[in-house]
């Protein structure tokens, strides 16, 4: 069972996963999914979700993807249960970013899985 920090991470990781260019992405070999990983853990240490998700996206060479604000929300509402959940389990949230943003490229539903008010 996912707790909703968890979702609410899952869903805008994966909108970012999503908007990646990856083949304008310099990844040494790599999958785009060990890229995204890397990136992740080198911006979990920063004070808020604000600071992590501008670093995350200008180190994917993101400039205002399309995230979605009501996930963003609640974890800015919620923001020390967020910031200790993205510091443990940077990989776990990763692997499930990227299902995610497999459904969403496929079309899969709705564009957000929940709201998170």
């Amino acid at each position: 069972m996912q707790s909703e920090i968890e979702k609410a991470w899952i869903e805008v990781l994966a909108h970012i996963y999503r908007a990646v260019d990856w083949s304008k992405v310099r990844r040494g070999g790599k999958r785009p999914l060990d890229v995204f990983v890397h990136r992740l853990e080198f911006s979990r240490n920063v004070r808020d979700v604000a600071s992590l998700l501008q670093r995350l996206c200008n180190s994917l060479s993101l400039q205002g993807p399309k995230l979605p604000l009501d996930a963003i929300d609640y974890l800015r509402q919620n923001e020390s249960e967020a910031m200790k959940y993205v510091r443990k389990y940077p990989k776990l949230l990763a692997l499930y970013a990227e299902k995610r943003a497999r459904e969403l490229r496929k079309g899969g539903g709705v564009e957000c899985l929940d709201s998170w008010s």
